[in-house]
């Protein structure tokens, strides 16, 4: 029995110690976003009820999508993210995201900034 004592006490001793792990502070630097958004028709309700999620860069650079692919993110966007969207702002936002991806295949994105 005092064995069974002594090697409990021992593991449990054991147990005590505190872990080798050191801690340092650690800092990142974003890059900033300088991309602004195009001055299409609708920017205004992009900038309203997208840019609290989407930083610009990151709606300029989806993939090219349809009008009704469009509007189905837009959809997915409010009803599984829950975004707070204006659904009064919907065509001029998936208006906006269409003229924009064509404005970047013509180069007249890059031209109006």
């Amino acid at each position: 029995m005092r064995a069974l004592v002594l090697i409990l006490v021992l593991a449990l001793a054991g147990c005590e110690r505190a872990p080798a792990v050191t801690f340092a502070d650690a800092s990142i630097t974003l890059p900033d976003d300088p991309l602004d958004l195009p001055d299409l028709p609708g920017r205004e309700a992009v900038i309203a009820n997208c840019t609290a999620c989407h930083s610009p860069s990151t709606m300029l650079q989806q993939p090219r999508l349809s009008r009704e692919k469009w509007e189905a993110t837009v959809g997915k966007m409010i009803t599984t993210y829950k975004a707070p969207i204006d659904p009064a702002a919907i065509p001029a936002i998936v208006d906006y995201m269409v003229a924009a991806q064509d404005a970047e295949i013509t180069g007249e994105a890059a031209r109006s900034q």
